[in-house]
């Protein structure tokens, strides 16, 4: 009797100690990358003409690019980078643009860094954008996994 309640409890026990790692490898797998194409063109079109009427007096586009740049914002959630602009630019009225020209002058950072567009816009929710990682660089293939090649 005693060993038919340990079985007992342990099957109760076992799914309810498995759920959230699961839960855990679905949150990890939603984040998309900034490689994946998170932002239309026409999205940064309209982010470059943003960035030359509110931008460009103080900043160059490559002072978006580059080292420097990238070794701050890469592999952070895209949140961190719209949550900075949007407190902190344009700096003579913080927070002055609409959510839509920040996420607009993003889409032209990302075009800047060499990220492909997508059919998309880039989201303007904090949700969204923090299921987004602005990767500079494709991820290496997993172990035991060969990158593609034309070899047949």
């Amino acid at each position: 009797m005693r060993a038919d309640w340990t079985i007992l409890v342990a099957a109760c026990i076992l799914p309810a100690s498995v759920c959230p790692l699961q839960a855990q490898g679905r949150a990890a797998a939603s984040v998309r990358s900034t490689l994946a194409g998170v932002y239309t063109e026409a999205q940064a079109a309209r982010g470059r003409d943003t960035f030359a009427g509110m931008c460009q007096a103080c900043h160059t586009p490559a002072t978006h690019t580059g080292p420097v740049f990238l070794s701050h914002w890469g592999g952070r959630p895209l949140w961190d980078l719209f949550d900075f602009l949007r407190q902190n630019m344009p700096q003579s009225d913080p927070g002055s643009l609409s959510l839509a020209e920040y996420a607009q002058v993003m889409a032209y950072v990302l075009k800047l860094n060499g990220m492909p567009p997508g059919a998309r816009e880039l989201p303007v929710t904090p949700a969204g954008l923090r299921a987004i990682r602005f990767d500079t660089a494709p991820a290496p293939p997993t172990k035991g996994m060969r990158p593609w090649s034309d070899e047949r």
